[in-house]
């Protein structure tokens, strides 16, 4: 990686020996997905840029539909999604969601797909802690309900 533009790189590993090479390719500009179970460590998730999760599940066995998680609950969730609103939101209190995404991909490797959510919007909405508004430009901005009181 010292004399080399690598392009592309593949690395399977059972475990997080390769941690420092991923935040060497981090630090180099990368992009660097991660893929993993569940039980993944969150330290080892947290230093991808992207991380999906891939949990096997055997194909003869029919499963119900899970009951909807409560994501309010998840507090992790939570801080992250209003520390980023704040973050890029104009004077009042507005944050469009294209930029609010770009945040989070640049500092944590979340992906909403990994609550079940195809888009960012639907998380939010589903959320319901959030003002969610579209613009003319069909813009869509968004803003805490306890910053807008």
């Amino acid at each position: 990686m010292k004399t080399c533009d690598l392009r592309l790189t593949r690395l399977v590993s059972s475990d997080c020996n390769f941690t420092p090479l991923v935040t060497r390719a981090l630090a180099d500009g990368k992009f660097v997905i991660g893929f993993g179970q569940q039980k993944t460590h969150f330290v080892f998730v947290n230093s991808y840029s992207r991380f999906l999760f891939l949990d096997d599940e055997p194909k003869d066995v029919v499963k119900p539909e899970p009951p909807k998680k409560n994501i309010k609950s998840d507090t992790r969730l939570m801080n992250l999604l209003r520390q980023t609103v704040e973050a890029v939101e104009d004077d009042n209190g507005w944050a469009r969601l294209g930029p609010i995404g770009t945040h989070i991909s640049n500092h944590t490797s979340f992906d909403q797909r990994n609550y079940e959510f195809i888009k960012l919007s639907d998380l939010f909405t589903a959320i319901d802690l959030f003002e969610m508004k579209k613009t003319n430009d069909l813009a869509i901005w968004v803003r805490d309900k306890k910053q807008s009181k």
